[in-house]
């Protein structure tokens, strides 16, 4: 039996005497004036602020008069918050079925904190109810006794000064992966870096642009240009692109071949353009 039911028990204890002297030969059989007894108990009774309580509720069956698996229990503990999950232990003697139940709690909220450093909490009614061997509900009620929770700061502890902590409040000294003055020096060379580059890429672009500009095409490599496209035209095309490169030859010797293939007949033939322009970027004699 938990130590926390160790109050409960105490109210039932009577009970429990009572019937064992009612089964001994020295003394009349008495039996339980109900099918059901309720008490409730707080450990400890007065508290402090987010101290461990454990809230007991001990119940006392006749099994004689009512089934004890039928037993339910309502209870109510706001505005205690609940720690754990609840805790059960059963105990039997003859027909006397001991229940007592033990849920963790603590006081956390704002009803837990009075001006004076007492806080009196008064909590609903605990219910239990049970199926007798008639078919009936047998039903049985117990009040909490009331919680007094004392405060863990009184008026005297504000009004110190300084206030008296239990913790340091001066924030940890920061840790770092990096030191920010060698992480600082990374950044600083990386940007550096970034601007060299974006200078030379720039620098490139101007200079492709301006060379471009620069550099036009010669008459002469445009009509070579025109004669190796006009392969694909008709003969019309053919004959004045010769003629365009003919003129661009100016003195050239090849220019009088480019002239005749011009207006040679039948029409010039692409095998023949492009014999004559390889020719002429070859720079062989013609």
């Amino acid at each position: 039996m938990w130590i926390a039911g160790i109050c409960g028990l105490a109210v039932v204890g009577a009970l429990a005497a009572l019937w064992a002297l009612g089964h001994s030969g020295s003394a009349p059989a008495v039996v339980p004036t109900a099918p059901l007894e309720v008490t409730a108990s707080f450990d400890p009774p007065a508290p402090e602020v987010g101290d461990r309580i454990l809230a007991s509720v001990v119940v006392a069956l006749d099994t004689r008069r009512v089934r004890a698996q039928t037993l339910r229990l309502t209870d109510d503990l706001a505005p205690l918050t609940q720690l754990g999950e609840p805790h059960t232990a059963r105990s039997t003697q003859g027909s006397l079925e001991l229940v007592t139940v033990v849920l963790p709690v603590s006081c956390l909220t704002g009803q837990c904190v009075a001006a004076d450093g007492l806080a009196r909490l008064a909590l609903p009614r605990v219910q239990a109810s049970a199926v007798a061997l008639d078919g009936r509900v047998a039903r049985a009620s117990a009040t909490w006794p009331l919680l007094s929770v004392r405060g863990r700061v009184t008026a005297g502890d504000l009004a110190a000064r300084p206030l008296p902590l239990e913790a340091d409040t001066v924030p940890l000294a920061p840790t770092y992966r990096i030191a920010p003055s060698a992480l600082g020096a990374l950044l600083d060379l990386l940007a550096v870096l970034c601007a060299i580059g974006a200078i030379a890429v720039a620098g490139w672009e101007v200079y492709v642009r301006v060379e471009g500009r620069r550099r036009q095409p010669t008459a002469l490599e445009r009509a070579l240009r025109l004669t190796r496209e006009a392969k694909r035209r008709t003969a019309s095309d053919r004959r004045r692109a010769l003629a365009l490169l003919g003129r661009a030859l100016d003195r050239d010797q090849r220019s009088a071949a480019a002239r005749r293939l011009a207006w040679s007949e039948p029409v010039p033939e692409p095998d023949e353009l492009e014999a004559l322009v390889t020719e002429i970027e070859q720079g062989r004699p013609g």
